[in-house]
């Protein structure tokens, strides 16, 4: 007798444990599979150069901003004996004001910068599109104006502010005040805004400019192309 007429040897709930464990291997591989194509169009994607630029930036930005709340902080240690917050909200109908404006919008600056980083990189990374030729000018003038440009308005802002409102005076024992500082730092704080917003028009330029015209093509990505035709 061959042994294909032979009573079966596994016995239901034997066969029922080898599928189960076969549909588990598949499942293994299946994921696998899709770890390692993900992974393959990951290398693939070119790193984004000016997103990379303006998340450094961001990230120094935001350091800089967390150093001035830090220093807030030990000025109001050192003088515990009034409040920092309250002592510019007495006079928040002078040059009080300039230092809030300024402080929320250094931290408004922030996300900005942080923002266009991911911009460039949907442009240069999922578009495949690269700045070039006279728009990258454009770029560097647009990281340009709102690094220097916004973070010394905003800086030069929260210093009027202080200085306006008569703290400074204060902690050095004054008796003054100083609200004419206002006269002083109008026409730098005009001119860095005009630089910051120079740099605004400038990247919005480069940005639309490069959008338009389209993915960068080589022989090697049309040879890639036909690559995986093949397959």
């Amino acid at each position: 007798m061959s042994r294909w007429d032979e009573p079966d040897r596994f016995d239901d709930e034997e066969e029922s444990r080898l599928l189960k464990k076969f549909y588990n291997y598949v499942e293994i591989e299946k994921k696998e599979t899709e770890r390692r194509k993900f992974l393959e169009v990951s290398d693939k994607k070119r790193p984004s150069v000016w997103g990379n630029r303006f998340v450094l930036s961001a990230i120094i930005q935001g350091a800089v901003i967390t150093g001035l709340t830090v220093a807030l902080i030990l000025i109001q240690a050192i003088f515990a004996d009034v409040s920092l917050i309250e002592f510019l909200s007495l006079s928040l109908d002078g040059p009080a004001k300039w230092f809030f404006f300024g402080y929320f919008m250094y931290i408004t600056l922030v996300v900005a910068i942080a923002i266009t980083a991911i911009f460039y990189n949907h442009l240069e990374t999922n578009l495949n599109r690269q700045v070039r030729g006279n728009k990258k000018q454009l770029a560097w003038v647009q990281i340009i104006g709102m690094n220097v440009g916004g973070a010394a308005t905003t800086i030069l802002m929260m210093l009027a502010g202080l200085i306006g409102a008569g703290f400074v005076d204060f902690a050095i024992g004054n008796e003054t005040t100083s609200s004419e500082i206002m006269s002083t730092v109008e026409i730098p704080i005009t001119g860095f805004a005009l630089v910051f917003a120079g740099g605004i028009i400038a990247g919005g330029i480069a940005y639309i400019g490069t959008y338009m015209q389209g993915p960068k093509t080589s022989k090697l990505s049309f040879a890639d192309d036909r690559k995986y035709d093949r397959l």
